[in-house]
């Protein structure tokens, strides 16, 4: 059976499967690509991560509770060209010295923290003080697939405590869409899956690291910190009365969580904007669509285990897939694409995986300046990543007035 379980699975591209008619292509990376690495006088060659030695005797995850050495991690992604057979794709990857070793893997961390200035509020129809969509960041050229600190501030994280040790364990994602509603799939929240997971504990806001409270980076010369993470209490859970535990094609695989009241909005925690008609959501040909979690990942697995989450938010870059092209896809698997579902993805290694359930598939829209929820992670295959494969996403459009209605909106 296909199980629903999606999410990040970046900065690595050698465990998916594809496609017998990709596998025989050959897959270079070009060396020519140099980039720049901190601490260091040379250049390096933006590399596949699993290509860099250098690079797998740093990325311990025990050691991201340094500020200085997450910020090295982040200050060495690169963005390289991958020739796939007779075609080229941009792909992410590490900045990889010439010499065996980076010479000093880690930013200087005692340098001045960053007060940020309260952030003024947008007056629109949204709500006044309210308004959605909106953050701070802006995308360096280096590209990469850690999320930077500020970066999609309404991220939700679910926290499930464990049915045999009272642990709190993250289990899923979600995205805020106003100061006491959270949406994320149904299947998070009811259902066989979550059954496995144990209880919803809480839904963590502004959360980045969880190794660290309060999440810090260090950019331009400055210590760049959050507020602390905020563990809210679900107070109500509304799942969307056609979703079926039972049925293996996720239709109406949505639901919303009612929370205690957000603390103000900010920099680092903000509502995204619901898809309204007058908002484009990037669900067509040609459109380049983004999901972000914290997902099972390939950079963590030698470290942490075969199904070890990230415990960094991570992001990836989609292509949308059309409706009748995904039925296709899923029809020999006996899955039955729905009109309140659609697709993104199908680029090898590049996909949402386990862990990533409830995540925000996001657009933004160049035209209002704000970020739009498309979908939901909802289902795909068992080998995240897989070429000519999409990953399935609920179409939050579909369940705008149902949304609307729910969370008083």
């Amino acid at each position: 059976m296909v199980k629903a379980l999606l999410l990040i699975l970046l900065l690595c591209l050698s465990s998916a499967t594809s496609q017998q008619s990709v596998q025989d292509a050959p897959h270079v990376w070009e060396v020519t690509t140099l980039c720049s690495i901190p601490n260091e006088p040379q250049q390096g060659t933006c590399t596949a991560p699993g290509d860099c030695e250098a690079y797998g005797a740093i990325n311990d995850p025990s050691n991201l509770s340094s500020v200085g050495r997450l910020s090295f991690l982040k200050q060495i992604q690169c963005n390289a060209t991958m020739n796939l057979g007779s075609e080229q794709m941009l792909v992410g990857g590490v900045c990889c010295p010439r010499a065996a070793s980076y010479s000093l893997p880690v930013i200087n961390e005692s340098l001045s923290r960053r007060i940020r200035p309260q952030s003024p509020m947008v007056h629109s129809r949204f709500g006044e003080d309210e308004s959605c969509g909106f953050q701070t960041y802006v995308a360096k050229i280096r590209g990469g697939e850690i999320a930077n600190i500020d970066e999609f501030p309404w991220m939700a994280m679910l926290l499930y405590e464990s049915r045999d040790s009272s642990v709190v364990v993250h289990g899923c994602g979600g995205a805020l869409i106003s100061r006491n509603f959270v949406v994320t799939a149904a299947h998070c929240v009811t259902g066989r899956e979550y059954d496995t997971k144990g209880p919803l504990k809480y839904v963590r806001l502004r959360e980045y690291n969880v190794y660290d409270d309060p999440d810090c980076v260090i950019e331009q010369n400055f210590r760049d910190c959050s507020e602390e993470k905020f563990d809210a209490t679900p107070r109500n859970v509304i799942v969307h009365p056609e979703y079926d535990n039972e049925g293996t094609n996720k239709h109406h695989d949505i639901a919303l969580i009612e929370i205690d009241r957000s603390p103000p909005y900010s920099d680092f925690l903000r509502p995204i904007c619901l898809p309204e008609p007058e908002l484009d959501n990037g669900a067509s040909d040609g459109m380049k669509l983004t999901v972000s979690g914290w997902g099972r990942t390939e950079i963590f697995r030698k470290q942490l285990g075969n199904n070890a989450l990230s415990p960094i938010k991570l992001k990836v870059v989609l292509p949308y897939v059309d409706l009748e092209s995904c039925k296709k896809l899923f029809r020999p698997q006996g899955l039955q694409i729905g009109s309140g579902q659609l697709c993104a993805g199908g680029q090898k290694a590049k996909d949402s995986c386990g862990g990533d359930s409830g995540s925000p598939l996001m657009y933004y829209d160049t035209r209002k300046g704000v970020w739009v929820l498309t979908g939901l992670v909802s289902l795909g295959v068992r080998e995240c990543g897989t070429e000519g494969i999409p990953g399935v996403y609920t179409n939050v459009r579909e369940y705008l007035a149902w949304l609307k209605s729910n969370a008083q909106l």
